[in-house]
């Protein structure tokens, strides 16, 4: 799959983009293997090395509770700064999947339970209550 949407083929579906950008993420070279790109994309933890599991844990749930000090353990222990890099785009793409997955999931569940609902006619309104005129509603001082 090319890392850039074929701009002959006007497939510009956000399915699309975001197969590209998935695949450029985690199967686009990089300094990271591509297999530990997917193991924190997929946030399977069991698979992380120990100095990656907190990282990626806090990324993947709570990325504004990061701290420079996460950053420099990983840097302390021999990871790169690009490695880093693009160990975050990873978590964060799984984490945007997952949370897109969830969101669509429950449109779906909503639109079953919409169709599967009994259409409720809706009353008629007499002719003379729709004649009646609108209460005058009036502002008294306070004393």
């Amino acid at each position: 799959m090319p890392l850039v949407p074929d701009t002959d083929n006007d497939d510009t579906a956000p399915e699309s983009l975001f197969a590209v950008l998935r695949h450029a993420v985690l199967d686009g070279p990089g300094s990271t293997p591509s297999r530990v790109r997917h193991v924190v994309a997929h946030a399977k933890l069991d698979e992380v090395s120990h100095e990656l599991r907190g990282y990626v844990d806090t990324m993947r749930e709570h990325a504004w509770r990061s701290t420079d000090d996460q950053v420099r353990d990983l840097l302390t222990v021999g990871w790169s700064e690009d490695q880093v890099f693009e160990l975050t785009v990873a978590v964060a793409l799984g984490a945007g999947q997952r949370r897109l997955d969830a969101g669509l999931a429950a449109i779906a569940r909503a639109q079953t339970r919409q169709a599967a609902a009994p259409v409720t006619p809706v009353p008629a309104v007499p002719a003379q209550a729709a004649a009646r005129p609108v209460a005058e509603v009036t502002r008294h001082a306070a004393a």
